[in-house]
């Protein structure tokens, strides 16, 4: 295994890191991966902000890798209340030639796809893969200790503030 591979954290690194179909393909199924581990709208936000670059300019695939991006994040963003990102209105994120997930069942896709995907000619049925939760998004152990000493060093000046008082009470 490549030491220096890691899972596109946002849609722009999808982009950047895909040179034909199917390293796009893989490179957004890692990155749902990647969102599998969200929680909070906030996050989902951060990780679409990026306008990702267009991928027509080094796929011929009549823009296809770049409207069905779109289309997913666009509809992600319905789905849990996320604002959408302005880089989605760009007409050039919109496929020249429709695209079937499964040819064979083309009416089932077009019947079925999402509102987001049809608008930008891709038809599908895609995976919702964000688990946001109410409350607080998770923080990790490392920030927690971080948090933890910190109100520990607030805690003992606090203690150290009181013993000076009293003793120049006493004194």
């Amino acid at each position: 295994m490549n030491e220096f591979w890691k899972r596109p954290a946002n849609a722009a690194e999808i982009v950047k890191a895909s040179s034909d179909v199917e390293s796009f393909g893989r490179n957004l199924r890692d990155w749902q991966h990647e969102l599998r581990k969200v929680t909070s709208r906030r996050e989902f936000a951060l990780r679409i902000a990026e306008p990702p670059p267009l991928l027509q300019n080094k796929i011929n695939d009549h823009r296809q890798c770049d409207a069905y991006l779109a289309a997913y994040v666009e509809w992600l963003c319905e789905l849990h209340g996320v604002a959408v990102p302005g880089w989605l209105s760009d007409p050039r994120r919109v496929a020249e030639k429709a695209w079937f997930d499964y040819p064979p069942l083309w009416r089932d896709s077009f019947v079925h796809a999402p509102a987001a995907f049809r608008r930008r000619g891709v038809f599908t049925r895609p995976d919702d893969v964000l688990k946001l939760r109410r409350g607080r998004p998770r923080v990790s152990a490392a920030e927690k200790r971080r948090k933890s000493a910190e109100r520990q060093r607030r805690y003992r000046e606090r203690v150290r503030e009181k013993l000076a008082r009293l003793k120049a009470l006493q004194g």
